[in-house]
């Protein structure tokens, strides 16, 4: 019996889809992700949210689920996958994803009541209502992927 070696299946269909998603995972993190939308912009490295000519603090989780949403846009994130995604599989109430969009929509003047932004889907999840443009470069302003268009 060896100590302190964990035993780690290898050769089942489980683990090519994890190793499948970790690579995917870190070919995403390459990217230098730069997402713009009104006068916001939210860059993927180095962490950054800048609103107008300042910058938002935010924090790390947070700045993942704003990541998520805009990367989605238009789509229904429903809560268990942002929580499974932003937080893997620690166990964490579905409270501190409240408390993280909460902190998300007061960082970018956004109002739950009457959101501009960040829309609750009562039940489900959330839905990020504008389509940001998306720059892989850096954020030079060229190679951008969609406009600044709010969907109808």
């Amino acid at each position: 019996m060896e100590v302190g070696v964990p035993n780690v299946p290898t050769g089942g269909s489980r683990d090519v889809r994890v190793c499948a998603l970790g690579k995917a995972m870190q070919d995403s993190m390459r990217d230098d992700r730069v997402y713009r939308f009104d006068d916001v912009e939210v860059r993927d490295r180095p962490i950054g949210v800048r609103r107008g000519d300042r910058m938002i603090g935010v924090e790390p989780k947070a700045h993942a689920v704003l990541l998520q949403l805009l990367s989605h846009a238009g789509e229904a994130m429903e809560r268990d996958r942002l929580l499974d995604t932003v937080w893997g599989h620690r166990h964490v109430t579905p409270s501190v994803l409240n408390r993280i969009v909460a902190q998300l929509r007061r960082a970018l003047g956004d109002d739950a009541s009457n959101p501009r932004y960040i829309q609750t889907l009562h039940g489900r999840g959330y839905r990020f209502m504008v389509q940001p443009e998306r720059a892989q470069d850096g954020g030079n302003g060229h190679d951008t992927e969609a406009s600044n268009n709010r969907p109808s």
